[in-house]
């Protein structure tokens, strides 16, 4: 596509971002040892409650993959530099996806990690654990396999550990309810300068391209009108550089939440 001066500095400055980023995918694909936890950290006093579900864990592992889905994101993006000059491509749809991706594991990470109550973060640590206690025993289902052990021992598990930890065992139930995406980007954007509601016009964004919503397709993408016929229109879709540079700002921004606030669990501040 024939880029104007404007867009070119939108994709100039996704590349910029995705090259400050860069520095995450050491920390996450090689033996950085940046996952481990000190002795009186408050992640280690999370960890001790939540046993062998570690918050930790699952906190470092959704930043994993969080910056996978980046990194993939950029091979899409650019190519290596050749003669000081970076080759751009831009995807309609599935670009967004991978934002998506990256967007919301770095908000489940911010999602955990954020509040400063320990029962909060051990209490969110456990109802993701429920989620997926459900969802593996629908896999099996489908598989027509049997699990290692029922799910209502493993539901089990999880209820005596958040009544351990201090949660009221009139609120156990509730409280193992698994969180919807929706409300953890919220929640996390709340963490964040983006607030609460960019965070989800963000992530709901992303995902409508995605799914491929014809709501997102017409609101989110540049289209022009090339033919009509009737109350119908031939449109050609293509990607907004002003928008996914949007996406990207904020999907590394809530990225580098996650991993300041990991850092600040694992570290023992005494």
């Amino acid at each position: 596509m024939t880029t104007t001066t404007e867009e070119d500095q939108y994709l100039r400055r996704i590349l910029a971002l995705l090259d400050s980023a860069r520095p995450y995918e050491s920390l996450t694909q090689s033996d950085s040892r940046q996952w481990q936890v000190q002795p009186g950290s408050a992640l280690a006093g999370d960890d001790a409650k939540t046993d062998p579900y570690q918050v930790s864990h699952n906190a470092w592992n959704a930043l994993g993959v969080a910056v996978d889905h980046l990194h993939c994101f950029r091979s899409t993006f650019a190519d290596d530099p050749q003669d000081n000059s970076v080759s751009i491509t831009l995807h309609t749809h599935g670009q967004y996806s991978l934002l998506r991706g990256a967007f919301e594991n770095s908000a489940r990470a911010v999602w955990m990690l954020g509040p400063n109550q320990r029962l909060v973060r051990v209490q969110r640590r456990l109802c993701m654990q429920a989620g997926e206690n459900k969802n593996s025993d629908r896999m099996n289902a489908l598989l027509h396999q049997q699990p290692r052990r029922p799910l209502d021992v493993r539901m089990q598990q999880l209820t005596d550990l958040v009544i351990k930890a201090g949660t009221d065992p009139a609120d156990a139930k509730r409280v193992l309810k698994p969180a919807t995406y929706s409300e953890i980007v919220r929640e996390a954007g709340a963490l964040t300068l983006m607030g609460s509601a960019e965070a989800e016009v963000v992530w709901s964004s992303c995902s409508s391209l995605a799914h491929g919503d014809i709501y997102g397709t017409l609101s989110i993408l540049e289209r022009n009108i090339v033919d009509t016929q009737g109350r119908l229109a031939l449109a050609q879709i293509t990607s907004s550089p002003k928008v996914l540079f949007w996406a990207t700002d904020r999907t590394v921004a809530m990225m580098q939440r996650g991993f300041d606030l990991f850092k600040e669990r694992i570290t023992c501040h005494r």
